[in-house]
């Protein structure tokens, strides 16, 4: 084999390697709420399926459990620079805000927040997971329903007692 073809192969693979996008374990870096359809969701199922552990914890993060990765993601320390473990973590917790999970979602905009990305986009993807109901899909939540949430549990209960009277 030549000098040249093998210059050729280096070449076109690593123009196939910067073509292909984001791995999954890199998307909650990369795509605001709004960009996961099923196909993104499916990549991100199938990565942490694919994750083993021993720690409890992140096997119950691992089968679903939004507290346990609320949990891992806010007893991180939060590096300098992203690596593998921190995405991993990272990506448990957008597992769980992915499936539907309120308290993911929002944990995940904090995060998001603290991470050592460029200002802007940190910010643009943590308000992305603020301002929507990941459970509904792609709508975003009316504002007389987000002030409806974010009135107290107590307010709430009190309301439906008087209208019950």
């Amino acid at each position: 084999m030549s000098k040249i073809t093998k210059q050729r192969k280096l070449s076109e693979t690593v123009a196939m390697l910067a073509a292909r996008g984001p791995q999954p374990y890199e998307l909650w870096r990369t795509l605001p709420a709004s960009d996961f359809d099923e196909a993104r969701k499916f990549e991100v199922a199938c990565h942490i399926g694919m994750f083993m552990s021993t720690i409890k914890d992140y096997r119950a993060a691992i089968a679903g459990d939004a507290t346990c990765a609320a949990g891992i993601a806010l007893s991180m320390v939060i590096p300098d620079e992203i690596d593998y473990p921190t995405d991993a973590r990272m990506t448990l917790l957008l597992h769980s805000a992915l499936m539907g999970s309120a308290g993911a979602a929002l944990v995940m905009a904090h995060m998001l927040r603290k991470m050592p990305l460029d200002r802007t986009l940190k910010n643009r993807l943590a308000r992305s997971w603020l301002g929507r109901n990941p459970s509904r899909r792609g709508s975003e939540a009316a504002p007389r329903e987000r002030l409806f949430v974010r009135r107290s549990i107590a307010s709430q209960l009190l309301d439906k007692s008087d209208s019950q009277s």
